[in-house]
């Protein structure tokens, strides 16, 4: 397995192509109180979903898509080296960000390191058997899928809670849209050609839950 090479300064047009309806954000954002650390904050989706009296900070490598993202305050940092002194905030999150380093130990480390004792943590992942509609064969292993997620993030944290999800999530109307989801998710382009519409896609992956003790 390997690390997913972050290519969102490079190829921001296939970040930026396509955009999930519903995710994660939208599931945790009514739990957070703040102060609340989004780490891989990317252009702000998780922000977007606050309260209005929910403090705030994304942390993101990728220059152009702290560019893009209209919430401050940002901070442009490694994951693995957080400017930040310990235990400063209530809730920390990795969501669909720990694939992009080749050990996500060390940021998880990290990210109890700055968060409070009694605070909340949330990872989340796609599984290798994704998409099975477009992906038979599965995706390649990553550094931090579903499958072995709460493995990992228990090692920090010690125990956790996984919600897993393998279901049909969104429908895909047109061959435009879908052969941006191709693009984004690193799908072999010509299998956007392949299949009817509209699309259903299976969705499987996790989200994994942890609290600092």
């Amino acid at each position: 397995m390997s690390a997913l090479p972050p290519d969102y300064d490079s190829e921001p047009c296939r970040w930026q192509g396509w955009r999930s309806r519903r995710d994660v954000h939208d599931l945790i954002a009514p739990d957070l109180r703040g102060p609340v650390l989004d780490i891989g904050c990317g252009e702000g989706r998780l922000a977007s979903l606050l309260a209005d009296d929910v403090s705030w900070v994304g942390v993101d490598s990728s220059p152009t898509q702290l560019a893009t993202n209209p919430h401050r305050p940002v901070a442009l940092a490694d994951m693995r080296a957080l400017p930040f002194r310990d235990a400063v905030f209530a809730e920390v999150t990795h969501l669909w960000c720990l694939y992009h380093v080749a050990d996500p130990m060390p940021a998880i480390a990290e990210a109890a390191r700055v968060l409070r004792p009694g605070g909340a943590y949330y990872a989340c992942t796609s599984s290798r058997g994704n998409d099975p509609e477009l992906m038979p064969e599965g995706y390649p292993a990553t550094t931090f899928d579903a499958e072995d997620a709460a493995e990992i993030v228990g090692a920090a944290f010690g125990e956790v809670t996984v919600e897993r999800w393998n279901q049909p999530f969104s429908s895909i109307e047109t061959r435009e849209e879908l052969r941006a989801y191709c693009r984004h998710h690193y799908v072999p382009f010509d299998r956007a050609e392949r299949v009817d519409l509209p699309l259903w896609l299976t969705k499987r992956g996790c989200l994994v839950r942890a609290v600092k003790r």
